[in-house]
């Protein structure tokens, strides 16, 4: 008996540990999908305005997108200090049978939303008159463009919501929708024959759609029975998620940082064939976004924190070197079926050092969540030191696209290592 004691008391915590993994891969998988399949349909947009809109429409609609993009940043760091209060928070137990427990939803979130959404639209809707002739655009569409970021903050708050209990297939189903809205902007501009306005318009609406959806996802949770008021509580969460945009503010231009460089420190083809490298890049940089997001509200619990954030590195780190792997083997093909045979001579040696990058990137993003999650900033301001080190670096060496996506790379690779220890002293 004495010999199977010890086999019938292990059993249950090696099932516990096999349910978890497998949970994980199933939200993962779930959570995956949605944003890959969500992107792809982000990307196909401009395939279906290719084929309906004159280049000048077409290049004034990139730019407007581009904007949206800054827009964001504000409601992401919404999002993720909204997932860091929910994850760290008590459920609380529910009368109702049917319910287990809630973890309620904040007071004020969606007063914190429409003020973090609402002032950058209302500069930006006030500064329209000044930036659309800067921009080669009309001043209408601009206008359009500020009123969506009051939806698109909405939305961010409730994906913080869904993100900080953990409801990943919601959070990939929100993320799908995304793009599904995208998408129809799209076609429904094509159909009907409209021009920059008109997609931006459905553009807008779109965002309106995921607000009320993801709203609603969110909605399981009920407002507390805090002593703070709404407006009180909704000043306070807007404050901290514009404190928390920070970091993520830093990190998109870190990534958007060397096609700029390229564009201005080498010639016109040489740019063009660095923005087709990017595209390793960015694949490698989203592709494993997804583990970030998912073991983000395991970061926000001390007791969970370092296993947490060694998982996502792990995972991310293991997923990185699989694509380098197969970048370096196969980058003269690859680089074929992605930018055709003209850019093969090239591109196709140096398609794993843009790999690379992304995977650097991609680790970055881990490390600044891991430090956002324990209420830090410290990796987010050494991410704004690495974009300038960045800048001064490529001034020196851009003698070819070689040269600066091994500069870039250098300088990411060297952010990494500091911020790696920054966390793991603080882990």
């Amino acid at each position: 008996m004495s010999r199977t004691d010890p086999d019938a008391a292990a059993r249950p915590v090696v099932a516990r540990a096999l349910a978890q993994v497998s949970s994980a891969l199933s939200s993962g998988g779930l959570l995956f999908a949605g944003t890959f399949v969500g992107a792809l349909l982000g990307y196909a947009f401009f395939v279906v305005l290719g084929r309906s809109m004159t280049p000048d429409d077409l290049g004034a609609v990139g730019s407007l997108i581009n904007l949206s993009t800054i827009l964001t940043v504000p409601g992401l760091g919404l999002q993720l200090v909204t997932a860091r209060a929910v994850a760290s928070s008590e459920p609380e137990p529910e009368p109702e049978p049917e319910l287990k427990s809630v973890v309620r939803v904040p007071a004020g979130l969606l007063v914190g939303a429409l003020l973090v959404g609402g002032v950058p639209a209302l500069v930006l809707a006030a500064a329209a008159p000044v930036l659309a002739p800067l921009l080669h655009l009309a001043t209408a569409p601009l206008v359009v463009l500020a009123l969506s970021a009051v939806p698109m903050t909405v939305a961010f708050a409730a994906l913080g919501v869904l993100q900080g209990t953990e409801r990943f297939a919601a959070l990939g189903l929100s993320a799908l929708l995304v793009g599904v809205a995208k998408i129809a902007a799209a076609v429904a501009a094509s159909v009907l024959g409209q021009g920059v306005l008109g997609v931006i318009g459905w553009y807008a609406v779109g965002w309106v759609v995921v607000a009320v959806v993801a709203g609603a996802l969110a909605a399981r949770g009920r407002p507390p029975r805090g002593d703070a008021g709404w407006w009180t509580d909704g000043l306070a969460r807007a404050r901290a998620g514009l404190v928390g945009s920070m970091p993520t503010a830093g990190l998109l231009v870190l990534s958007s940082l060397d096609l700029i460089l390229a564009r201005h420190q080498l010639s016109r083809d040489g740019s063009g064939v660095y923005t087709m490298g990017a595209l390793f890049e960015k694949v490698a940089f989203w592709g494993p976004q997804f583990i970030a997001t998912m073991y983000y509200p395991r970061m926000a619990r001390p007791a969970e924190r370092a296993a947490a954030v060694r998982a996502a590195v792990g995972l991310t780190a293991g997923v990185g070197v699989l694509g380098v792997l197969v970048a370096a083997v196969a980058g003269d093909l690859l680089t074929s079926v992605v930018g055709g045979p003209a850019y093969v001579g090239e591109l196709g040696h140096q398609a794993w050092v843009f790999t690379a990058l992304g995977v650097a990137l991609a680790l970055v993003q881990v490390l600044v969540y891991a430090d956002l999650a324990a209420h830090r900033h410290g990796v987010g301001v050494l991410v704004w030191v690495a974009v300038a080190v960045t800048i001064a670096a490529v001034a020196l060496w851009h003698g070819g696209v070689a040269a600066v996506v091994t500069t870039v790379l250098a300088c990411v690779l060297g952010l990494l290592v500091v911020a790696g220890a920054v966390v793991a002293r603080r882990a």
